[in-house]
């Protein structure tokens, strides 16, 4: 091999290993080199967030699961008849305060729809008082202890977290309605028998019940009255359960629409005094 030769084939193989880094930069196999390779934590995060998505449209399409433990409400009526005067007009054409099927106890349905509305399971002691004195002969002084018999046998196989006897009061229109929101609303009144030894219990629940109640419409509810001495029941078989109270709903004078309303309101601070601030 001449000197020439020689010289043009170690210029040849210095240009080779001189150009070789640049043609590879070039090759397809060597691209990933210059792209960054995502960790495998990346690929967790897009996974986890996927599986996210999946269980939001499986939250949204499947059937909610049954509450397993209620809040249980019982209501009763011991003076059934007890009537409101524009309802009564409506059905007969004739003003009365007191009626066999226009009356307190004939809003019970009304009553259970509001109250299952917010989450209340709510049953009815379906007796009627003014019947069963009829049948016994007994004087209307003799309510609550002609109905007494039917709730305190219920009570030994069922249980409840609240009870309501409901009643409306004997007040004109003015003193038993109130305006908020632009809406008119029957007042409420809560009594409590003083004369028995869950007095202070019940008076607890009836406070709760009516603070919540304002909070909701303010003054809608006139406050807890406390029962007792010569003249009056004392006890209106509160002294059967701790969570039971009476509660009077409008007057003589207020309309259906008055008293549905309040119905409503009643079942919204039952669930949010005894059912949702107690989960909170």
């Amino acid at each position: 091999m001449t000197l020439l030769k020689k010289l043009q084939w170690s210029f040849g193989i210095l240009l080779f290993f001189f150009v070789l880094p640049v043609i590879a930069g070039q090759l397809p196999f060597n691209k990933q080199a210059s792209t960054p390779i995502k960790q495998p934590e990346d690929k967790q995060v897009v996974f986890a967030a996927t599986n996210l998505e999946e269980q939001n449209v499986l939250e949204q399409t499947k059937e909610p699961e049954p509450d397993l433990d209620p809040f249980k409400v019982l209501v009763l009526f011991t003076h059934t008849h007890e009537a409101y005067e524009p309802m009564v007009k409506a059905v007969s054409g004739k003003v009365a305060t007191s009626h066999e099927t226009v009356n307190i106890m004939s809003l019970k349905d009304k009553i259970v729809n509001h109250f299952n509305v917010n989450g209340l399971k709510t049953d009815i002691l379906d007796v009627d008082t003014m019947k069963e004195l009829q049948a016994q002969g007994k004087g209307y002084h003799q309510s609550y202890d002609v109905i007494r018999p039917f709730l305190s046998k219920h009570l030994e196989t069922n249980n409840y977290d609240l009870i309501l006897d409901l009643h409306r009061d004997s007040l004109k229109h003015d003193l038993t309605t109130i305006s908020y929101n632009g809406e008119n609303y029957a007042k409420i009144a809560i009594v409590v028998g003083a004369e028995h030894a869950n007095y202070r219990w019940n008076t607890a629940y009836a406070e709760s019940l009516s603070s919540t109640l304002n909070a909701i419409v303010p003054k809608i509810s006139k406050g807890v009255i406390s029962k007792s001495g010569d003249g009056v029941d004392g006890r209106y078989n509160q002294d059967l359960a701790k969570q039971m109270m009476i509660i009077e709903i409008g007057g003589i004078g207020n309309t259906e629409e008055e008293v549905n309303r309040t119905i409503s309101v009643i079942g919204k601070a039952i669930s949010k005094a005894f059912v949702n601030d107690s989960k909170e």
